[in-house]
């Protein structure tokens, strides 16, 4: 009789919980490729999700957007309610998008817009002020000289973002003469190699001419040209920046190499993102801590956003501007 007793209420208690953890929240996150950035983001997501009772269900599609859609469709298969996009291409992840609604999926882009297609929502850091910031900084320090700009990959939205924020500071100076363009280039992948590739023809191609600064748009792209210019002894006195405050880059900025990096916070941004989709799942009364009060068009409509400010990192506020976080710690940096 105790053994049926015992039986009767673990087969109770398996129930329940069986049925909570069918009724928990399930939040799909795609990322594109394992970068430092990326897993940052993620992990920040997930801590963040976690704690708020959600179960994340996560994959990499490592740059293919063909792999991308299939694991879109396995995360759905297995009833995520709100689906995270780091997009391979954003062209192409609209298919996502449209498939997501047929299955009354949530999809938010993560970092890079979906373009032309009724995206949900868009949350990253503001590329343009990503660019206005370097450019500020490069003019603060060498307000005449031959600069090189380096944008990122093409086929990204937030390279020409960027682009447009450096240019809308640069472009009064480059007109009037004050600065000279050596060269300016998108660069595939946003590839270091390829960075330090274009930086070492330039520098052959113009001999006769000194580098004052290197705007480039991220901290890969800055590695390949400050190798590029150690190779020749022209790094010193060169302003150099870069984007998304990765470890190695920050080691430069500490060395006096790299000028600056761009900081966007992947716990800040993470959190968020964590707490919008929790919120849209849940329909909770609950005020988020932050505002959906942006949009960005993507060709179709436009995108109710959340578009964070960046930070200017350079060796003098690292402490406290990074450190703070938690994510990177200056013993990290010492290795």
């Amino acid at each position: 009789m105790k053994y049926y007793k015992y039986l009767i209420v673990t087969t109770i208690l398996l129930t329940m919980i069986s049925c909570s953890e069918s009724n928990q929240v399930k939040i799909g996150f795609l990322v594109n490729k394992s970068q430092e950035l990326a897993l940052q983001n993620l992990n920040s997501f997930v801590e963040r999700a976690k704690q708020l009772g959600a179960e994340v269900l996560d994959k990499n599609a490592k740059g293919d957007d063909a792999l991308q859609y299939k694991q879109a469709l396995e995360l759905m298969d297995q009833g995520v309610k709100v689906l995270i996009l780091s997009s391979v291409n954003s062209i192409s992840a609209a298919a996502i998008v449209r498939e997501a609604h047929t299955q009354d999926v949530i999809v938010i882009a993560y970092d890079r817009i979906i373009k032309n297609c009724d995206l949900d929502y868009y949350v990253t850091f503001d590329s343009r002020k990503v660019g206005e910031y370097m450019a500020k900084e490069a003019l603060a320090q060498k307000p005449t000289g031959n600069y090189v700009l380096f944008w990122g990959d093409k086929s990204d939205n937030n390279a020409d973002l960027i682009k447009e924020g450096v240019l809308k500071v640069l472009q009064p100076h480059i007109d009037n003469g004050k600065i000279n363009v050596l060269h300016k280039i998108y660069v595939e992948d946003w590839s270091g190699i390829n960075a330090e590739y274009e930086m070492d023809r330039i520098v052959r191609l113009t001999s006769e001419a000194k580098v004052d600064a290197v705007v480039t748009s991220s901290d890969g792209l800055a590695r390949g040209a400050i190798s590029a210019l150690k190779k020749y002894n022209l790094l010193e006195n060169v302003f150099v920046s870069g984007q998304n405050a990765e470890k190695e880059s920050l080691k430069m900025v500490l060395a006096g190499e790299q000028t600056i990096s761009i900081y966007k916070s992947p716990k800040k941004m993470g959190y968020s993102v964590a707490e919008l989709a929790v919120h849209l799942i849940t329909k909770s009364d609950e005020e988020l801590s932050f505002n959906v009060n942006d949009s960005v068009y993507n060709g179709r409509i436009k995108v109710p956003s959340i578009l964070f400010d960046p930070v200017v990192i350079t060796n003098s506020n690292m402490k406290n501007k990074i450190f703070s976080d938690g994510l990177i710690k200056m013993q990290d940096l010492n290795n």
